[in-house]
């Protein structure tokens, strides 16, 4: 006993040091297990924001391909002035559509513009006629150029890997 006595300090400081290892220890493990979890979080994140980005490339997708669909409506009825107002909202679905295309789809953003330059080239056309009638061939050759830009907007809403990144690296 009497030597627990005569060294009960030192006995204290080594138990001391001993349970603060212990502890920074055990806090060193909670530190990582918190990183881990952050880093999932992060991830999980990132990968919802993705899935919503393409999610809302796919709805204006389907958007602007009902949009060619009016649009076709009022070349039959020949309503180019209805029509002239549609194109611009189009080109603007387009120009958005194209800035959510991740910079790695450079073939798929070129046909967007493409789509989008053809949108242009239509509604100057029928702009500079505007009060003339356009003759049935006239009308014909838009449909068919809608018609394009429709299945180019078609294909791409039915392509799951739209926007995906992930798919852009396989």
């Amino acid at each position: 006993m009497g030597y627990l006595a005569d060294n009960w300090g030192s006995l204290a400081s080594v138990t001391g040091v001993v349970v603060s290892l212990a502890g920074l220890a055990w806090a060193i493990i909670e530190a990582r297990g918190a990183r881990s979890a952050s880093q999932a979080a992060r991830a999980a994140a990132n990968e919802t924001r993705n899935d919503i980005a393409r999610h809302l490339q796919a709805v204006d997708l389907q958007r602007a391909i009902a949009l060619i669909q009016r649009i076709k409506i009022l070349h039959g009825a020949r309503r180019w002035d209805a029509a002239l107002e549609q194109y611009q909202s189009l080109r603007e679905m387009l120009s958005h559509i194209i800035a959510r295309c991740p910079e790695s789809q450079a073939g798929i953003r070129d046909r967007l513009t493409d789509a989008r330059t053809a949108v242009t080239d239509i509604e100057n056309l029928v702009g500079g006629r505007l009060g003339q009638d356009i003759e049935d061939s006239d009308r014909s050759r838009l449909n068919r150029i809608l018609n394009r830009i429709q299945s180019d907007l078609e294909e791409l809403a039915s392509d799951t890997g739209f926007g995906n990144p992930q798919e852009d690296m396989k």
